[in-house]
């Protein structure tokens, strides 16, 4: 993430020094707020349960994983919420779920609130509302200027498309994409990076160190499940590094790609960004007209024949230019051919390297160049309570779904370590 969306003063500051100062609430397709206010969503008459799920710093997918076990039912959900985070979430359940269930789970609480014929998708939402508390602002840094509202923002993919603590997800995916198998393995298990708790890093850097797979599963906290079981996969079947990670979920295998195509689609982003600006559409282009909620609906490829009347809707912000995420089936053409064609190079992979990566195929596909916050608002400021002689400034927006509110606070805050200010 290269640039910045406006020339203003950054105000620092710090995120998530409470779980409650990040309050991440999903609107549903239907535009209500999940919380644990939804009195009912019903659709229609079916197996399924639609639920609320409230998550205190919690990861989803081993919540649901843990969730799905418990009630011995498949769990589906629209979007993977902040782990450092209050999170409320609709979720489905494929069985009938009462009111008060005992969950026994920490840091985890379920409302049901209807019925449903299906059970819920990935993207099958509107978007999310955010309610952010920016702690340990220096005085003299603070101007309530840097709080108005911004226009629009890159439409990068945030920080934790990446990881924070260990920001290494696409590096995972890369190796995976190039077929390293052995070092995809070995950046996941045994990589230290700073940001993570002690015992955690002595554990990793001890591997790292002796690649003692059998003294790493003794010394591994048991909250590392994931890495654990690659452990023991590795044990059982030594050397075969491929192999091992079929020890992990899909979904987080799935997670490492798609990791390393958002990394490539920022560094496409940023690059078009500075030969040609973001609000610019050559023919080849495609462009998405935007629906009431600021999302892109389906893509009209430029030519001769619409580039000015779609460059139009661009300009009156009623349209947005659209970036491939490069995979398997993309067709590279237009402004993005020449920005794609050196960073692949550099990255050393062609597209066909995303046909199979673990048996599973990564086609590609288009993401806005920008997007705009809905329903910005200043809750307030001033001093804050948990930092003395500092300030603290609240806010709250929705944001359409794809989008990260993380890109909006690096706009406001501009920090200068992002894991140290709470990225």
């Amino acid at each position: 993430m290269t640039y910045y969306s406006t020339g203003r003063k950054g105000i620092g500051g710090v995120l998530r020094q409470r779980p409650e100062d990040f309050v991440v609430e999903e609107i549903t397709q239907e535009g209500l707020i999940a919380n644990l206010d939804l009195q009912r969503l019903d659709r229609g008459e079916g197996k399924h349960t639609l639920a609320v799920l409230k998550k205190t710093s919690r990861d989803l997918m081993p919540t649901t994983s843990l969730l799905s076990k418990k009630l011995g039912a498949k769990v589906g959900f629209a979007g993977i919420k902040d782990r450092r985070a209050v999170t409320y979430q609709l979720i489905s359940i494929d069985r009938s779920v009462s009111d008060d269930l005992p969950l026994n789970m920490k840091n985890v609480e379920l409302k049901p609130v209807g019925r449903s014929r299906w059970p819920l998708m990935p993207g099958e939402l509107r978007g999310n509302r955010f309610t952010i508390t920016i702690r340990s602002i220096e005085p003299d840094a603070f101007d309530p200027q840097s709080l108005l509202p911004v226009d629009w923002l890159p439409g990068y993919f945030g920080h934790q498309r990446f990881g924070t603590t260990r920001p290494n997800t696409h590096k995972v995916g890369r190796l995976l994409v190039r077929k390293d198998y052995e070092g995809a393995v070995r950046e996941f298990l045994a990589e230290p990076y700073g940001g993570e708790p002690e015992p955690i890093h002595q554990a990793r850097s001890a591997l790292n160190e002796t690649w003692d797979l059998g003294k790493a599963y003794q010394n591994f906290p048991t909250t590392l499940t994931y890495e654990r079981n690659m452990i023991k996969r590795m044990l059982a079947t030594p050397g075969d590094y491929e192999g091992a990670f079929g020890a992990l979920p899909k979904a987080l295998l799935r997670l490492f790609v798609n990791s390393y195509q958002s990394y490539l689609f920022n560094l496409a982003l940023s690059k078009r960004w500075e030969l040609h600006g973001l609000f610019e559409a050559g023919e080849g282009d495609y462009v998405a007209p935007l629906d009431s909620w600021g999302s892109p609906s389906r893509p009209i490829r430029s030519d001769r024949s619409n580039i000015e009347k779609l460059q139009r809707m661009i300009s009156a912000r009623r349209a947005v230019l659209m970036i491939r995420v490069v995979g398997r089936e993309t067709l590279l053409n237009g402004t993005d051919r020449d920005i794609y064609d050196e960073i692949l190079k550099v990255e050393d992979i062609s597209l066909e390297d995303f046909a199979q990566v673990l048996g599973m195929p990564f086609m590609g596909t288009l993401r806005f160049a920008t997007f705009s916050p809905m329903d910005y608002e200043v809750i307030g400021h001033g001093p804050d309570e948990l930092n003395q002689d500092r300030m603290k400034a609240v806010i709250k927006f929705s944001l359409p779904k794809g989008c990260y509110a993380t890109v909006l606070l690096r706009e406001l805050m501009r920090p200068v370590d992002p894991s140290a200010a709470g990225f």
